[in-house]
């Protein structure tokens, strides 16, 4: 048999801003970041809508408006920044995602998105890879990238 302990209504109320502000500080910061989906600079231009955006990093489809190939790339797993891209975009987790690429590779009907390993490596990936695409933080943008789209 479990005891259960009530705590004093002043003690309570002490412990709410403790605990909000705890909550503050472990919220994932990427959440907070703005992250923008960015192609070569010398690709074709192009702007795409969220829509296209989360058909493409989801497999639904492999190219762009135009009829050229897209080939997504994606951050770590580790990254805040993914999952934070896949909620924001997609509205599934990163691992919602990945189990959709599963699938998607074991029928034979899609390649998951390369993964790179920091947003300097989606910039290496994407000036080297014909149609790449992928995300990283707006303060990581340079002259070499187009954006295509903001992430909300």
């Amino acid at each position: 048999m479990t005891k259960t302990v009530k705590m004093d209504p002043v003690r309570q109320r002490r412990l709410l801003p403790c605990c909000a502000c705890a909550a503050l500080l472990l919220f994932p910061l990427a959440l907070l970041a703005e992250e923008v989906v960015v192609v070569d600079a010398h690709d074709p231009p192009v702007s795409l809508s969220q829509s296209q955006v989360r058909d493409v990093f989801l497999g639904r489809t492999t190219e762009y408006p135009d009829g050229t190939v897209a080939v997504p790339v994606d951050q770590p797993d580790s990254s805040p920044l993914r999952e934070a891209f896949y909620l924001k975009v997609t509205n599934k987790s990163a691992a919602q995602a990945r189990a959709l690429w599963a699938k998607l590779y074991f029928t034979g009907r899609g390649v998951p998105p390369r993964q790179a390993s920091s947003s300097d490596d989606v910039k290496k990936i994407i000036h080297s890879t014909q149609g790449a695409i992928g995300y990283i933080e707006k303060s990581a943008l340079d002259n070499s990238l187009r954006v295509v789209f903001v992430v909300p």
